[in-house]
């Protein structure tokens, strides 16, 4: 089906008067081409994975360098359109709404007048509702303490269940994700510091609690340290390793105390550890394609 698109931008020329009888004047206009004389058309519907229409979700189209060129919102009828795009090829898609997972990426391309039909079927994101506990692990002058091990439990029926595990980091922050509704605890610890213990209640959903967690020095530990090299199986040094310390409970359990990385030789280096009885866990992440 043919379209029918101005060719220029609608202009406008200058006033001027016919004064006298037989007078002659002259109006001159010079019209711009019009910049999406060949530019597409997007439309198309987002749903739920069931089929159900999605009003208000937003429709995002980016470019080949993720830079936005257009978006809108979807109707009460669940469909969107876009005009005015201009042709390309690397064009991309996404979709998102308020208790959905951001679509996967909808490349396409775009011929001169073309008009296309891209549909998404959103899938609902059951951590919607999930809530954040984070925090900084401090010492009583309020510098931060890295490496820091934070242990989260759960309580149910004055029972306690371990359910994750982290460190904290340079500046002394923690963060555990996707936490539902209960009651729970935090247990901290650090070499040459007391452990501590915060309780923590998530009671609305989509909440953020932030504990502000302040140890205290361990006076009477001893001032131990614990090195070593983290090598492979061809006894070449291994840089950037994790290297997680424990420390042997009463019931020969062991704890995590202490976490660093090795340097470029596969060394790492643990100061300030108490007496007692330790270990080390090792190991290194790569990206594979």
């Amino acid at each position: 089906m043919s379209i029918i698109k101005d060719e220029f931008i609608p202009g406008q020329s200058t006033r001027k008067n016919i004064n006298g009888i037989a007078q002659t004047i002259r109006l001159d206009l010079s019209l711009s081409r019009n910049p999406h004389v060949n530019s597409g058309t997007i439309t198309g519907t987002v749903k739920d994975v069931d089929g159900n229409l999605i009003s208000d979700a937003v429709v995002l189209i980016l470019d080949g360098a993720y830079a936005a060129i257009a978006n809108t919102i979807t109707g009460n009828d669940g469909r969107y359109s876009f005009s005015l795009i201009p042709s390309g090829s690397t064009y991309r898609a996404y979709a998102q709404s308020p208790g959905f997972l951001l679509s996967d990426a909808m490349p396409f391309s775009l011929g001169k007048n073309q008009r296309i039909e891209i549909d998404f079927a959103l899938v609902t994101d059951d951590t919607d509702a999930y809530s954040i506990i984070a925090g900084e692990v401090l010492n009583a002058y309020g510098l931060p303490i890295k490496s820091a091990s934070v242990e989260l439990y759960q309580v149910v029926q004055n029972t306690t269940k371990l359910l994750v595990l982290t460190f904290s980091n340079d500046i002394g922050q923690f963060v555990f994700r996707d936490i539902g509704l209960g009651s729970y605890f935090l247990k901290i610890n650090a070499t040459g510091f007391f452990s501590e213990y915060y309780p923590v209640e998530i009671k609305n959903p989509k909440s953020i609690s932030h504990v502000n967690a302040v140890l205290k020095e361990d006076l009477k530990a001893s001032k131990g340290i614990i090195l070593g090299i983290i090598s492979d199986n061809d006894e070449m040094p291994l840089a950037n390793a994790d290297v997680i310390l424990y420390r042997v409970g009463t019931d020969k359990a062991p704890v995590p105390v202490a976490y660093t990385r090795t340097n470029h030789e596969g060394i790492y280096l643990f100061v300030n550890v108490p007496q007692g009885e330790y270990l080390v866990n090792s190991n290194r992440s790569i990206i594979v394609d």
